[in-house]
């Protein structure tokens, strides 16, 4: 027989969301990051995607970095054993940068996938008086 034995199958651990990425928010120019902790066995893959609707209303997802140069993603094991953590880093942010954040992971046994929301604030809109005070032309 080429059966391995039930045990290993038994030990296996489809992923399992621990923490999910939280909703953040931050001016232009900034830097934010969401980060998605998942558990699985064996160790699972993760990866970030970006979720787009078109106008029409067609949902599309884009794995990231892709040809993003302000956009970086990172992956190690831990904190414990048999966990993955993953941050998407946005650096720095733009207002084409909003959007709906997908992590998503996925081994032998299954897949988990958890969102996490990214607005963004113009910073010339942000704190701005409404009116130019007249110390603005010195």
């Amino acid at each position: 027989g080429g059966l391995t034995g039930p045990n290993l199958l038994c030990a296996g651990r489809a992923p399992v969301v621990i923490t999910p990425p939280q909703s953040v928010h931050n001016v232009t120019g900034a830097q934010v990051y969401l980060s998605c902790e998942v558990r699985a066995v064996p160790a699972p893959v993760v990866t970030w995607r970006k979720v787009t609707r078109s106008p029409a209303g067609n949902q599309a997802t884009e794995d990231l970095p892709g040809d993003h140069v302000n956009i970086a993603v990172h992956v190690r094991g831990g904190p414990s054993d048999h966990e993955v953590t993953a941050w998407v880093l946005i650096s720095p942010l733009r207002k084409e940068d909003e959007g709906l954040y997908q992590c998503y992971s996925a081994n032998a046994l299954g897949e988990a996938q958890s969102h996490g929301t990214v607005t963004v604030v113009d910073r010339s809109q942000h704190g701005a008086p409404r009116f130019p005070a007249p110390a603005d032309r010195l």
